[in-house]
């Protein structure tokens, strides 16, 4: 029989989880007292009460926090509670400045975030989507060769116009972003609004984080050692591809695990 005052050790956990989805894995993982694969670790969410769907969004944002935990080994593709000699602070719920911008939107979209949480998170995003991008060193040419008269003229307007254009659309993105989260827009609604955003940009996902997919090497990149075609996999990160009228370009393959 529980103590009163004192809630069970599951329902604990599973508290714990809709507040900080850090610390209640870590948590999993000291119980366990074992190395437990990514399977394994949201078995053991949803045996205390954490729904599949909540697991499965906030997994590839705390798979990657749990990588640069001292008190975390990494095994392969399991991961182990390691007892320190000295005490471990609870994990600061603030996200940590090295955080970059895909993994603080990842985690926005993950939901169940105090206020001042995803303040900060929101503010990492903005900061990067709105940062310039670092001006290439000049590709001077032969005199012979450079552009001259009506030519030259357009071919560099065109340039120009086309620096306009991008950082037109990062500053849309930003502001989309920033309206989202102070309308407090549900995390699956505001998934659907960014991709719907992108799309209009020709941009089309390669699967979804949390979803589980067969491999392709066309298509993902493993995180750790090598996957064969067909094998089941979970994605950790989506990719992208830019749908133009000519081509198709890959601008970033989706990232995957075991």
């Amino acid at each position: 029989m529980t103590r009163p005052g004192k809630p069970p050790r599951d329902q604990t956990l599973a508290g714990l989880f809709a507040v900080d989805a850090d610390a209640a894995v870590l948590g999993v993982l000291r119980q366990a007292g074992r190395a437990l694969t990514a399977a394994e670790v949201k078995a053991a969410l949803l045996v205390v009460g954490v729904a599949k769907v909540d697991a499965d969004r906030a997994w590839p944002v705390v798979q990657k926090r749990l990588k640069t935990l001292g008190q975390v080994s990494v095994e392969g593709a399991r991961y182990r509670w390691v007892e320190q000699s000295a005490p471990v602070p609870e994990p600061d719920p603030e996200p940590s400045a090295e955080l970059s911008a895909e993994e603080a939107l990842e985690l926005l979209l993950s939901g169940k975030l105090a206020a001042a949480r995803k303040a900060a998170l929101a503010e990492i995003v903005r900061t990067a989507l709105l940062k310039p991008a670092d001006p290439k060193p000049a590709d001077p040419k032969p005199a012979d060769t450079q552009p001259v008269g009506p030519e030259g003229a357009e071919a560099a307007a065109r340039q120009r116009q086309a620096e306009i254009d991008g950082v037109r659309a990062l500053a849309e993105l930003a502001s989309e972003v920033e309206e989202l989260l102070a309308n407090e827009t549900e995390p699956a609604v505001m998934t659907r609004q960014v991709r719907a955003w992108v799309k209009r940009s020709g941009l089309e996902p390669i699967d979804r984080a949390g979803e589980e997919t067969t491999f392709d090497r066309k298509l993902h990149k493993p995180i750790g050692p090598a996957i064969g075609d067909g094998a089941p996999v979970i994605v950790v990160r989506p990719g992208y591809v830019w749908k133009t009228p000519g081509t198709d370009v890959l601008i970033g393959k989706a990232i995957v695990e075991e």
